[in-house]
């Protein structure tokens, strides 16, 4: 009998036809699979990878370049597409309009005028792909593997970009294997880190986002009151409306359309003013705290004169007391004792293999205290919410040795809410030890945070009363705030009393390396792009200062 040989691009027609049209159930071959979950999330739930007309999915083949681009394309929706003559070898190929599209947004570069559709593509070769697709600039070169001996000079960025924002997270032994193909469960558990979830149609999206969601409907979406905690990405295809309404957004929006989002219930991001609201009803801050004393000193800030309050020990960092040793910045100086430490949260275990920190080998690797997001309050909507890992990151910290801690993110706009926040913080500790102190977070970025506006004293007392309520219940309580905060919205004096974490980030080309602050910190989060054993992608590094 005589084999009949197809084209590669007819056989890679053939397959890709099979893929779109297999039925999206559960796989023959994935139960159990590293990759299972993700697997089933993005075939069956978004049907962007699809399985087989057999049942199977074959988690561990190889892809094409042209499947590939074909899922990259499904992903984003590209809308323009490069002239048929780009590359002389895809005409009529079942990839080429995907190949094209790619193509015309800086995404597939080919090789010598040709596209190699049925090419194997190379997990270096789709990283750096999708580095383009998203584009994701390389502000790190510094490859963390074995074998980075082995990349070519166009991956080495893109490659330590993806693994530095805790995307790539299948290298368990130390090594990328940049010029091997990769698998189709690699590349869904990519896109799986990447984003959260999909929004694929004219839908109203509501709920919470642990991580970034998309938008790649082409007539548009809505969403309403949705805490994202990562970036809301908006696809090259998307032309209808789309439309916020009570949204929090704790990274970036990320634009890739011609369509700008409609803001609605007073949202606007770029509004820079910050005015007082009228009081709210309920406990006022009188019934809290009683006004701090100034010295009649003050500190330049933003064109303002900010007066220093009594009670708070002034700045005792100085230049030439610390240095930038590779990623960590080190205390010199004689006045203190000093310790490192991280802070954490959802964000760095959706980084990390199977979610999970390795808190031993964080230990190892010199982290002596450790910081926990307990939970956060939405920056719109007023919703709390438990930060999805925080009970395993506190007993894993803890039973590795490290002083552990806990922060909320705050929005409170009422004592009344500042109340309601910590009893919530220490009803997650039941049943949870801990050695260190609880953080009060309140942050305002712009006028879409509720809190914007909120009266100095308000803000004050609403600090107070939290702190209150955790050192009643038997913790150590502190403030984080960052320069406007501490400045603006705090009366120092009235915070004097409870320890102080204050945020500052700093690098290797830092003009100054110490923190610009009137007064002495407890704690300094000095970075936002630590990198630490045990824990994948970045993570902020912490100096406690002990007299």
């Amino acid at each position: 009998m005589h084999q009949i040989r197809l084209p590669k691009w007819l056989l890679g027609a053939a397959l890709g036809a099979a893929l779109l049209a297999a039925p999206a159930a559960a796989f023959t071959d994935t139960e159990g699979h590293w990759a299972e979950g993700a697997i089933a999330k993005w075939s069956q739930e978004y049907s962007i990878i699809q399985g087989y007309e057999d049942g199977t999915f074959r988690p561990d083949n190889s892809i094409t370049r042209g499947a590939f681009a074909g899922i990259l394309d499904r992903f984003m929706q590209f809308r323009t597409i490069s002239g048929p003559e780009t590359f002389s070898d895809i005409q009529g190929n079942y990839w080429e309009s995907a190949i094209l599209k790619l193509h015309a947004s800086g995404v597939y570069l080919g090789t010598d005028g040709k596209a190699l559709a049925g090419n194997t593509i190379t997990r270096q070769q789709a990283v750096t792909m999708i580095a383009r697709a998203f584009q994701i600039e390389s502000t790190t070169t510094s490859l963390p593997y074995d074998d980075a001996d082995q990349f070519a000079d166009y991956a080495a960025g893109p490659v330590a970009e993806m693994t530095a924002r805790g995307y790539i997270t299948d290298c368990w032994d130390g090594c990328f294997r940049p010029q091997e193909a990769i698998t189709r469960a690699e590349i869904v558990s990519i896109l799986n880190n990447m984003i959260q979830v999909l929004v694929q149609s004219e839908i109203v999206y509501s709920g919470l986002v642990e991580g970034s969601l998309m938008i790649n409907s082409v007539n548009g979406a809505a969403l309403a009151d949705a805490d994202i905690s990562g970036d809301l990405i908006l696809a090259p295809g998307v032309q209808g409306p789309v439309t916020l309404t009570n949204v929090e957004i704790g990274g970036n929006i990320r634009n890739f359309s011609a369509v700008s989002p409609t803001w609605t219930e007073n949202q606007d991001p770029e509004t820079p003013e910050d005015p007082a609201e009228p009081q709210v009803p309920g406990i006022q801050p009188s019934e809290v705290y009683t006004p701090g004393e100034t010295t009649g000193s003050y500190v330049a800030y933003d064109g303002k004169q900010i007066p220093i309050y009594e009670g708070r020990d002034l700045i005792h960092l100085y230049d030439g007391d610390f240095y930038w040793n590779e990623d960590c910045l080190e205390y010199i100086g004689s006045d203190f004792r000093t310790r490192f430490g991280i802070d954490v949260s959802a964000y760095q275990n959706r980084a990390s293999e199977n979610n999970t920190i390795d808190w031993e080998a964080a230990a190892a690797d010199g982290v002596e205290f450790a910081m926990i997001r307990a939970g956060l309050r939405g920056t719109s909507s007023g919703a709390i919410h438990a930060d999805e890992y925080y009970a395993q990151n506190i007993d894993g910290a803890m039973a590795a040795g490290i002083e552990t801690g806990v922060y909320f993110f705050a929005q409170a706009i009422t004592v009344e809410e500042a109340i309601e926040e910590a009893d919530f913080v220490i009803s997650l500790l039941e049943g949870h030890e801990i050695d260190g102190p609880v953080a009060y977070d309140w942050e305002m970025h712009d006028s879409s945070y509720r809190v914007y506006g909120t009266a100095p004293e308000m803000a004050t007392a609403c600090a107070v009363a939290f702190c209150q309520r955790v050192e009643e219940a038997g913790y150590t309580p502190m403030i984080y705030a960052g320069q406007y905060v501490s400045y603006i919205k705090y009366d120092q004096g009235a915070l004097a009393d409870y320890l102080y974490w204050y945020p500052e980030y700093k690098s290797a080309s830092s003009e100054k390396l110490y923190p610009t602050f009137a007064y002495q910190m407890d704690y300094w989060q000095f970075s936002s792009s630590c990198s630490v054993d045990g824990i994948g992608g970045r993570v902020d590094g912490n100096i406690q200062f002990i007299w």
